[in-house]
């Protein structure tokens, strides 16, 4: 399953990384605190998209119930593509969100990303956003930073390995009774 406090928080440390803005001015966005004084920015997850084919994989694994027989681990990945929403305000505004485009080249959003099991898609085009606000101009820029990510999910199947029936024709009533025994070869 999909953390999205966890991805926003790992995103937010290569906001930090990039533009050298402080860890306290680098927020989850729509939070419900008040904004920071200053320059800063403000991250959200958007509607994460399926991309590609989920990865199946089983593994046999002993059985709970009793070793003698295995179960299976049923795995799927599902691959996601996360678009990130990272919006500036204030002073400096355009040139942090300047800073993202090919970050992925540098060393520390490497590391950041291999840690939280993401990985570099694009950049969206930058949006400047400046204009009017309370009676004097601030400066705001926005972009939508796209990253690869999958959840797994795992379940575990228990197998059949005897099971009893018992047959009867329609005609002459006759019954057969058996047991089909996985383990007897």
């Amino acid at each position: 399953m999909l953390d999205a406090k966890a991805l926003t928080k790992a995103v937010c440390n290569v906001v930090v990384a990039v533009t050298g803005l402080p860890a306290n001015k680098v927020i989850i966005g729509d939070n419900g605190i008040d904004a920071p004084t200053g320059s800063y920015c403000a991250v959200r997850l958007q509607n994460p998209e399926q991309w590609g084919q989920a990865l199946n994989s089983q593994t046999n694994v002993q059985a709970l119930d009793d070793p003698q027989y295995e179960d299976i681990i049923a795995r799927v990945a599902t691959q996601f593509t996360l678009g990130f929403s990272i919006n500036f305000y204030r002073a400096g505004a355009v040139m942090y969100a300047a800073a993202l485009c090919e970050a992925n080249k540098r060393e520390p959003v490497k590391t950041i990303l291999r840690a939280a099991k993401l990985g570099w898609s694009r950049v969206s085009p930058i949006n400047n956003l400046t204009g009017l606000y309370q009676a004097a101009m601030e400066e705001r820029a926005q972009l939508t930073l796209y990253l690869y990510g999958e959840s797994i999910a795992e379940d575990r199947i228990q197998r059949i390995y005897r099971a009893g029936f018992t047959v009867e024709t329609e005609q002459s009533g006759a019954v057969a009774q058996g047991e089909v025994n996985g383990l007897s070869g």
